[in-house]
């Protein structure tokens, strides 16, 4: 129970510094500029090629933008640069096979990582038709997405552009696209059952 209240306390700490230095201002102001431009944009696709972007998709869009803000401010606007960039290239959870210990501090980490991935799978998996492009877009997508923030970060030196990252990153999205299919289902279940 002590290993629980350490990971429980470590992990809200670790919470609390991702989002020291952020701009609550900047995030609105960056979120309501590109849900009007998206918005726009969409519906100049629409006039110009005669197609309808269906709603559940036109509402997962803009909820992506505005959760990108927040990735964007937990990435790179809090974080002061460093004179260089690094990269680590080898993959590490905190558990330590060699000796057997565990490194709590990179374990919860790690798991923050995933959890602030799971919505942007939720997001992804909610702008799909079927379960299959549901599971290869999120995972496409949440790959891309990761990656884009791991070489911003080294070039603007700005963070530690790590393997780990990428990993946890694609896990959080994935689990958050089954997360998506779960409750579909289960809503699909129930609304069937009512009829």
């Amino acid at each position: 129970m002590d290993n629980l209240g350490f990971y429980f306390s470590y992990f809200m700490t670790l919470v609390q510094q991702q989002v020291d230095g952020t701009s609550i201002i900047l995030f609105v102001e960056m979120s309501i500029v590109s849900v009007v431009s998206l918005f726009f944009l969409m519906r100049m696709y629409e006039k110009t090629t005669g197609k309808q972007i269906i709603h559940n998709k036109k509402r997962a869009i803009l909820l992506m933008a505005v959760y990108a803000c927040f990735i964007f401010q937990i990435a790179f606007y809090r974080r002061i640069g460093s004179e260089k960039s690094k990269i680590n290239t080898w993959l590490y959870f905190g558990f330590r096979k060699w000796d057997g210990t565990v490194d709590e501090k990179q374990v919860v980490y790690s798991f923050l990582n995933v959890v602030f991935f799971v919505p942007w799978g939720f997001l992804l998996a909610s702008a799909m038709e079927n379960n299959v492009r549901r599971f290869v877009m999120t995972f496409f997508y949440s790959l891309i997405t990761s990656l884009t923030i791991e070489v911003l970060q080294y070039l603007t030196k700005t963070g530690t552009s790590e393997i780990t990252d990428l990993v946890t990153n694609v896990s959080g999205g994935l689990i958050g696209c089954l997360l998506f299919v779960f409750i579909s289902n289960v809503f699909n279940r129930r609304s069937n059952e009512r009829r």
